[in-house]
């Protein structure tokens, strides 16, 4: 909604420029136009303060704490809802009925398998290929076999997002069973969403495998809390590539290569290898944090904190119980070396005043990556499931996007090089 405007004086001329207000009160001043009326360019290189679209999908309350999928508290879709009801929420803006859920859980079911000629795909792969690289190249792949527009397809009945968010389980549970050299296993159609993949990744044809029904609903709830959250690096990524009227697939393999970045997964500190770390060497918490707490390095960790909130994120807060609550099941699993080494850290980081200064705390991913683990996934396949639930995220941006009248994305520069220069050939 534009209602008041901001004024701006440049050069001895006032230009007057429309501000936006959103749902949540947030507003932004719209400067579409400003390069038209004025040749100005607005200079801002991590796109911290620019707003690139209008969404209804995703709000993140930073003041309160609080994230919302489509005005619903991500807190209480964790507690009462599936990542099955949660993908439909967000690309269809309201919860599913009974009829509604049963025929697109029916539709997630029926479309898990992939085309068979799609398995020699994977044997061109090396034996050492990370799941993630294999299976962005197979979403992409995919393109090969739905040919035409997102347009014709739903024309013709034909719902490619739900077919991706179908087969995404498969293509990734596969990726696993090639990295570790053994045979895939197929879908599962009477299996719910989150077992057929647990299945797919641990069965063996030669013994059955039967998914505990705790690891099905931890995983459904971990999915909720990766679904979305705004407009982060790779839902950008995803947005822009989009913006060009690029298909599906190409569009999504573009969010799932963002999830490669150091600074989007791989910062210098990140869960296992900091427990590893400490236990080889003998560390205590205080002592491995010492270092940041004195200054003498700066603490930059994807596990820790998240600087869009001005208190606690609360998927921190909402996987952390998740975690208590699977340890005080299992407490065996408190023999792991790497899980008491974590109770130590959290125990640290929760009561040092330094932490609670600058905002640092055990957050989503370091708790999802003892889950994981506690699971029996593999470090490797973190980044993987962390795909499969954003992919319902990046599947409503992309429909919101298309359904809108956004441009093609094209940022401009600020030319810093060499002013026009002769050029003298060579005698």
């Amino acid at each position: 909604m534009e209602t008041k405007q901001a004024t701006l004086e440049i050069d001895g001329q006032t230009i007057t420029l429309p501000v936006i207000t959103g749902a949540d009160g947030r507003r932004a001043v719209n400067i579409a136009n400003l390069a038209e009326k004025t040749g100005l360019l607005v200079y801002d290189p991590a796109l911290n303060n620019v707003a690139i679209t209008r969404s209804a999908i995703t709000w993140i309350d930073s003041k309160n704490g609080k994230l919302y999928y489509r005005g619903y508290d991500v807190a209480d879709l964790v507690e009462h809802s599936t990542f099955v009801e949660t993908s439909y929420l967000l690309s269809n803006g309201e919860l599913p009925d009974a009829e509604q859920y049963a025929s697109y859980s029916d539709k997630l079911s029926k479309h898990s398998m992939i085309h068979e000629s799609m398995k020699n795909f994977f044997d061109s792969f090396p034996g050492d290929a990370h799941p993630l690289a294999i299976l962005a190249t197979m979403v992409t792949a995919l393109s090969s076999y739905y040919p035409q527009t997102y347009e014709e397809h739903i024309k013709s009945g034909i719902d490619l997002k739900a077919r991706l968010l179908a087969k995404v389980r498969t293509l990734a549970a596969w990726s696993y069973k090639k990295s570790i050299g053994q045979p895939v296993i197929y879908p599962r159609d009477e299996l719910l969403y989150c077992s057929n993949f647990l299945n797919m990744m641990f069965a063996l044809p030669v013994e059955p495998y039967v998914t505990p029904p705790e690891h099905e609903r931890i995983l459904n709830q971990i999915l909720i809390l990766y679904s979305d959250h705004e407009q982060n690096v790779a839902t950008s990524t995803v947005t822009m590539v989009g913006s060009t009227r690029a298909n599906l697939f190409v569009s999504i393999n573009a969010g799932i290569s963002a999830m490669w970045g150091a600074r989007e997964a791989n910062y210098n500190v990140l869960t296992r290898p900091m427990l590893e770390t400490m236990l080889n060497h003998r560390m205590t918490p205080e002592q491995f944090f010492e270092k940041f707490i004195k200054g003498e390095e700066t603490l930059k960790s994807p596990a820790f904190g998240h600087r869009k909130y001005e208190s606690e994120d609360p998927r921190a807060t909402i996987s952390r119980r998740l975690f208590h609550k699977y340890l005080e099941a299992h407490p065996q699993a408190k023999d792991d070396p790497i899980v008491q080494k974590a109770l130590e850290v959290e125990e640290f980081m929760l009561g040092h005043p330094f932490f609670q200064k600058v905002g640092q705390y055990p957050n989503l991913d370091f708790y999802s990556a003892l889950i994981f683990r506690l699971m029996g996934v593999p470090a490797n396949m973190n980044n993987v499931i962390r795909v499969i639930g954003k992919l319902s995220g990046w599947l409503a941006h992309w429909q919101e996007q298309r359904d809108g009248e956004q441009k093609s994305m094209r940022p401009q520069q600020i030319y810093t090089g060499s002013a026009p220069r002769v050029l003298r050939p060579r005698s």
